[in-house]
């Protein structure tokens, strides 16, 4: 596979490679066939295994075809219920490698990660995160009527329905304590340079 190959990709070579192993033809064959070393067809018979159709569709093909393979490998060893956050983290936040992994084991050596009590989303709420969310909903807001309710219809819509009722709910116990909400102007839009 070529080097712009997306985790999709990857991912649904590793689909081929088991409806052929589950037909009953062998590794080395599949392998000869793809082009591919028996390693590699190993690799990504494996990842297929992993991430299952379901965790794909949670994901959500919009972010598996921002990952590369070598985000799957970096957390094809978690704990299943934490895969799927971390991929999400992982595309939405443009997470390298590094730095996923190191999301990672901060999961597998925190306390929350052996309770399950918090998920990675909350973990993860600093300024940074912050700032991915709001841009995100920042696209979302100006994007093109049909794009906006594609996504919003697809598997991204319920996050976003959810990130809209915290701020909500967020904003009433800020007043409620007697907090004032920040006032932000909303981003200036560059005007096009029509020239003299």
């Amino acid at each position: 596979m070529t080097a712009t190959a997306t985790a999709a990709d990857h991912l649904a070579t590793g689909d081929s490679i088991n409806e052929q192993l589950n037909a009953g033809v062998s590794l080395d064959a599949t392998a000869a066939q793809l082009g591919i070393t028996r390693s590699w067809a190993t690799k990504l018979s494996w990842l297929s295994r992993t991430f299952t159709a379901a965790d794909r569709d949670k994901t959500g093909a919009e972010n598996l075809a921002r990952l590369r393979i070598t985000h799957l490998e970096a957390i094809a060893g978690q704990q299943e219920r934490f895969r799927v956050p971390l991929l999400i983290a992982a595309a939405e936040e443009r997470l390298s490698v590094r730095n996923l992994r190191r999301r990672a084991a901060g999961l597998r050596g925190s306390r929350q990660a052996v309770d399950g009590a918090t998920d990675v989303v909350e973990r993860s709420g600093g300024p940074d995160a912050m700032r991915s969310t709001e841009r995100a909903l920042t696209r979302y807001a100006r994007m093109p009527k049909d794009q906006l309710l594609r996504i919003y219809t697809g598997n991204s819509g319920p996050y976003i329905a959810a990130v809209i009722r915290a701020a909500h709910q967020l904003e009433t116990r800020i007043t409620q304590e007697g907090g004032e909400i920040i006032s932000v102007p909303p981003p200036q839009r560059q005007k096009p340079d029509l020239g003299d």
